[in-house]
């Protein structure tokens, strides 16, 4: 395997976290590039040897038609088949926020028994009915490449509708399968049992991500791109703190960097998390 891999990170029409998508792979070692969508579409052919596509955070189409609904509907007009492909192949598809939103309405997730035809999940509105941007912890129980070793996260969510819903047959179906990643909890561990805030947005289950039958596709609705670094975290203060006070130092990596340096792991590339 080569050294680096080759990432595309889309944009486009709303999407706003595309460069700092794209730094958090670069950052471990990838290769990559964000395209526009419209430039995906008029030439496709980049979907053919990239081994990362990402679709990053934001609010594309303002959100008017539901939250990632016009821009899966203009990605399965236009290249759908060609997505598919890329799917089936041995690949990592991830979707953070508005990009697990447009997954869930393409029907790359759930994709249970290998079916990417149907819309079996929605991500619709909080049931606060407001907009959440605040930092959330999250129990992770998967086998998916991109989840690999990690148990807990501590990253932020920002977002108008990230609530999870979908038929008892389908969360049966995904229960079973060991398809939903991650779940939200409360900070002592114990399951968020759809309280507000440790549950930001009223998700079945208090479901935050959730993947294909592969574990290749994982749609998320918390950012590990704005939590990958331990400044950034909303307790920077008091890790500061507690770390002068006892004389040790503060570790650069946080728990949204373990997302992307599993991807670089997965397909091989060196000084990262295999090294």
């Amino acid at each position: 395997m080569s050294n680096s891999g080759n990432v595309i990170v889309l944009s486009g029409y709303g999407l706003n976290c595309e460069e700092e998508t794209l730094h958090a792979f670069k950052y471990v070692g990838f290769d990559g590039k964000i395209i526009h969508i419209n430039d995906l579409i008029n030439d496709p052919s980049d979907l053919k040897t990239a081994q990362v596509l990402a679709i990053p955070g934001g609010f594309s189409y303002g959100d008017d038609t539901g939250s990632g609904n016009a821009f899966a509907q203009k990605i399965k007009l236009a290249i759908w088949d060609e997505l598919k492909e890329f799917a089936s192949r041995d690949t990592l598809t991830l979707g953070i926020c508005n990009g697990c939103q447009i997954l869930a309405n393409l029907g790359l997730v759930p994709a249970i028994d290998g079916n990417y035809d149907e819309r079996k999940v929605a991500v619709t509105y909080n049931e606060t009915a407001r907009y959440q941007c605040r930092w959330i912890d999250l129990k992770i129980e998967s086998t998916s490449p991109w989840l690999k070793d990690v148990s807990s996260m501590h990253i932020p969510v920002a977002h108008g509708e990230g609530r999870f819903m979908m038929s008892d047959e389908t969360l049966l179906a995904l229960e079973s399968n060991g398809q939903i990643a991650a779940q939200y909890m409360k900070p002592d561990g114990s399951p968020a049992n759809n309280e507000f805030p440790y549950n930001p947005n009223g998700a079945i289950k208090d479901i935050a991500a959730i993947t294909d039958h592969s574990g290749k596709v994982l749609a998320i609705m918390p950012h590990p791109e704005r939590g990958m670094f331990t400044w950034q975290r909303d307790d920077y203060m008091e890790i500061k703190d507690q770390a002068f006070r006892s004389g040790e130092k503060i570790t650069e990596a946080s728990d949204g960097l373990a997302i992307f340096e599993n991807a670089a792991y997965y397909f091989g590339i060196e000084n990262k998390k295999a090294a």
